[in-house]
């Protein structure tokens, strides 16, 4: 099992994270990679893989620190690529980027023993929360949105939860519910799933990894509460810059 979610060490940064060494890694081509650790996927055919991507997105791209940006026909043809290599037995992969869907709809195979979620359909943005200014704002010093509304779902979801008694399909199922728009308004995203839906009854523990002083956790609603409020997320960065002028004394308002 290779779980993502345990690395602390960061193997790849600043001019290091670009899409060459996501796809090098991805294929666990250590030759292809620039920089970093030159830590590489170099997953068995019996292994499961979690991927969690997030960043900016838009119509058939996800955003990168650098360029180019991750598009949607070279993923999935590396993600064809991994699957012709018989390098892993099943893989998840959870993506928060607007317009997410995009990457995916239409072009994701459905037998390649991979399932995806997004966070928003091909068409909409994704959804900032925790910001300033909202019911569970974060702490006074920080004047920028500190999670997005379908990452800290599952993410809440999964560390409140034992592992070896939830499945893909009821995590799904929770973070779509609680990511969707409310009511009449339009707060909210569409989560979407894509690829191959045939083992959603496995339990995520295969995928996330399991702690065990949450095996005591009884079987209880998964369904957390209401997110309290979130903003589009190409607002977020216009709330950001409002929190800082609001902040000026006495300076110019230009």
């Amino acid at each position: 099992m290779i779980n993502l979610t345990c690395i602390a060490l960061q193997d790849y940064t600043g001019e290091q994270v670009t899409a060459k060494n996501l796809y090098a890694v991805l294929l666990g081509n250590k030759t292809a990679v620039t920089g970093g650790s030159r830590k590489v996927i170099n997953s068995k055919p019996n292994d499961h893989i979690f991927i969690y991507y997030t960043d900016h997105g838009g119509a058939g791209s996800l955003g990168m620190p650098n360029v180019p940006f991750v598009y949607a026909g070279d993923f999935i043809k590396v993600l064809r690529q991994k699957h012709a290599s018989k390098s892993y037995s099943k893989m998840i992969i959870y993506v928060e980027a607007c317009e997410s869907g995009s990457i995916f709809e239409g072009l994701m195979p459905q037998d390649h023993n991979i399932y995806v979620t997004t966070a928003a359909n091909a068409q909409e943005s994704s959804w900032a929360a925790y910001c300033p200014g909202m019911e569970t704002p974060p702490p006074s010093e920080y004047k920028t949105c500190l999670g997005d509304a379908y990452s800290v779902s599952w993410m809440e979801d999964s560390e409140t939860h034992n592992l070896k008694k939830e499945s893909i399909k009821q995590q799904y199922e929770v973070v779509k519910a609680r990511t969707a728009p409310r009511n009449e308004s339009s707060i909210g995203s569409h989560v979407m799933e894509y690829g191959d839906r045939t083992f959603k009854d496995e339990m995520l523990f295969l995928y996330q990894g399991f702690d065990p002083a949450k095996s005591s956790i009884t079987k209880r609603q998964l369904l957390m509460p209401s997110l309290k409020g979130a903003i589009n997320q190409r607002d977020a960065d216009i709330l950001f810059m409002w929190n800082k002028y609001e902040q000026l004394d006495g300076g110019s308002e230009e």
